[in-house]
């Protein structure tokens, strides 16, 4: 039983994921990850410029405002 609650946490924290990318708000844990595999010297954006920014870029091109 003890294997098994890691494979659980896993596979609930996918979920909570998908659930938060359906809804529009992005994972910031996966861009900071990504942001240092990819280019780990580039400096990060706080958790709050990435949600402006990802809001800003969801919002851009629409015509009229989004919210």
């Amino acid at each position: 039983m003890a294997k098994l609650w890691p494979r659980i946490r896993h596979y609930l924290g996918l979920l909570r994921q998908t659930g938060s990318l359906m809804v529009g708000i992005p994972d910031y844990d996966n861009y900071v990850a990504q942001q240092r595999r990819h280019n780990p010297h580039a400096p990060v954006m706080t958790q709050r410029q990435f949600l402006d920014y990802c809001h800003k870029r969801r919002c851009a091109g629409k015509g009229s405002r989004c919210c």
